[in-house]
């Protein structure tokens, strides 16, 4: 059970980690996440949450492929 947590937050880190990087090299908007400040109101936060939605589908996806893969065994 641990295992495949572990496994799920590694595969939500990287996948995430991935189309971020994506998005900043190529200036994709739909991949860029940043942090606009603003001295009167505080901070503003702008940017896509998509590369963060799309790591946590594939890291449902590969827990569970290796969850019935561990069960297989």
């Amino acid at each position: 059970m641990l295992r495949t947590v572990f496994v799920g937050l590694l595969s939500f880190t990287i996948v995430s980690s991935l189309l971020l990087l994506i998005g900043y090299l190529f200036e994709i908007k739909l991949f860029m996440f940043s942090f606009y400040e603003e001295t009167s109101t505080g901070f503003e936060a702008g940017g896509s949450v998509i590369p963060f939605i799309l790591g946590l589908i594939c890291s449902y996806f590969i827990g569970n492929y290796y969850q019935k893969r561990q069960h297989s065994n």
